[in-house]
């Protein structure tokens, strides 16, 4: 009686082709199925919308196409800028109570990031006049902010010295205001726009990082910023 022999080792060569057509095959389902509309369309919108909540609408991510508006969409914006109507409908809004009155509209400027202009303008403790150097400084800033929408913020700074007993102010957020208001004449008076500007204070509460010893600097000065945001975007009730 003659004995079989053992099969070769390993699986037959159509093992092999039939495992690769179903890799490819399953690869191709799934290219498919990414690139399909997303149908949980109401669990990732409360998912973007809790993103937002936290981020921001311009730093959220877009809807997933479909009926819904995506929530960084222009609609969805305009849909924050103000109290829901309490007579008309359709008028979108907040549902938050607001003022009551012929327009509900509320409006939140959103800066974004300051730049820093020319240096800070440097007064003499406890005066709040330009000096000429100041003055010069003021002239070049003007060069750079001409022409430009962007709003201009114009902060006023002091030192902690106490003020002088014959002082006309009185405490440091007065001198402050002072000084950056000097500013702001000066800048109308060379033709920038009086909407794009806006005068601050802070009196003695920001000073200048520490210098080689690690100590704060508390120079009298102002400091002027260019903002992030247009000037038409500060735009009052309507009339």
């Amino acid at each position: 009686m003659a004995i079989k022999e053992d099969p070769p080792p390993g699986v037959p060569e159509w093992v092999v082709t039939y495992g690769d057509m179903m890799s490819l095959l399953l690869t191709f389902f799934i290219m498919l199925v990414s690139l399909s509309e997303l149908k949980g369309d109401k669990k990732y919108q409360a998912m973007v919308a809790s993103i937002m909540k936290r981020m921001g609408y311009e730093l959220g991510p877009d809807g997933p196409p479909g009926e819904s508006f995506a929530n960084n969409s222009a609609i969805k914006k305009l849909m924050t800028l103000g109290a829901q109507s309490k007579s008309e409908r359709g008028r979108g809004g907040v549902k938050v109570p607001g003022p009551d009155g012929q327009d509900l509209r509320v409006f939140k400027g959103r800066e974004g990031a300051s730049i820093s202009l020319g240096g800070p303008l440097l007064f003499k403790p406890g005066s709040a006049d330009l000096d000429p150097a100041a003055v010069s400084l003021v002239d070049k800033l003007v060069l750079q902010l001409a022409g430009k929408p962007n709003k201009i913020d114009i902060r006023g700074h002091t030192t902690r010295a106490e003020l002088p007993a014959d002082s006309r102010f009185n405490d440091h957020f007065e001198l402050g205001y002072a000084r950056a208001r000097a500013v702001y004449d000066l800048l109308a008076t060379q033709g920038i726009a009086a909407d794009r500007m806006r005068v601050s204070t802070a009196g003695s509460t920001e000073p200048l990082p520490g210098g080689n010893d690690g100590q704060p600097q508390y120079i009298d000065r102002v400091e002027v910023y260019a903002l992030d945001a247009f000037a038409r975007e500060f735009i009052g009730p309507r009339e």
